[in-house]
């Protein structure tokens, strides 16, 4: 057996796999783990003139960097399966759906994804004052290592101000010019309420329609584990009781109503 140890990210896994299938070594041959001494911004060595025994397809590549944010050490050696089966097996291994290894991989795909639409929609930017400089600091707790592939969008949606996003995993700066990312924080250095939070649950009370409420829905798109990170969470109970009661409230007085046309 044959121990391989890597870094958790995809340049490391792809070196090494690489390597491996140059190598002709089997899958069953390898059992992968991952640096302890891991440096989350090392570079991977690799010799880039040197070509693969055979062409990998962009479909494989796309697959392969997505799982790869997937919180699971299994899945390094799951796609190293995949990728020997590609060349050696089948090149149409990935449009076989019903095979394991392709189904557990899209289903890391999907959860991904989800987790990288949470990571948009969740985060909830709180002005403070860091040496007389203005910066938005928000803090998020994603499922996957999703922040480096979720943080170009605030970027995009925000680059004129100065934030940091805080999680666990990894922590994200913008300085309006560079994205750069440091390691994971404890949530106790999740920011406090600002002064606009105010402003944004007044908002917030103000577009819920409590005869809309479908609580299970709800709890499908905001799962309860966020409602901690988010401001008009707190909001939530309260306005769920309210929406039960005013619906108790209507289906009596249209019941009533009913009893005195039929009266």
């Amino acid at each position: 057996m044959l121990q391989i140890s890597i870094e958790n990210n995809f340049a490391s896994w792809r070196a090494a796999a690489r390597d491996c299938l140059q190598k002709e070594i089997a899958p069953d041959e390898i059992f992968w783990t991952i640096n302890a001494a891991n440096n989350l911004f090392a570079s991977v060595s690799t010799d880039e003139n040197v070509s693969p025994t055979r062409k990998v397809s962009a479909e494989f590549l796309a697959l392969a960097e997505t799982v790869a944010c997937f919180d699971d050490d299994e899945k390094w050696a799951l796609l190293y399966r995949i990728l020997f089966r590609l060349v050696n097996e089948n090149r149409y291994l990935l449009h076989i759906e019903s095979d394991e290894d392709v189904r557990r991989a899209r289903l890391m795909e999907k959860a991904v994804a989800r987790d990288v639409h949470k990571f948009h929609a969740f985060v909830r930017f709180r002005k403070t004052v860091i040496d007389e400089q203005e910066i938005y600091v928000a803090w998020h707790e994603p499922q996957h290592l999703t922040v480096e592939r979720s943080a170009p969008f605030f970027v995009r949606r925000f680059g004129a101000m100065r934030f940091s996003i805080l999680t666990p995993k990894l922590c994200a700066h913008w300085d309006k010019e560079n994205l750069t990312f440091s390691p994971g924080v404890a949530a106790e250095n999740a920011p406090k309420d600002d002064a606009t939070e105010d402003f944004w649950l007044v908002y917030y009370r103000s577009i819920f329609n409590p005869f809309r409420l479908k609580i299970k829905a709800m709890k499908a798109e905001l799962p309860v584990r966020h409602w901690r990170t988010l401001p008009e969470a707190r909001l939530i109970p309260e306005m769920i009781q309210n929406a039960q009661d005013l619906t108790r409230k209507w289906r009596s007085n249209q019941l009533k109503s009913s009893e005195n046309k039929d009266s």
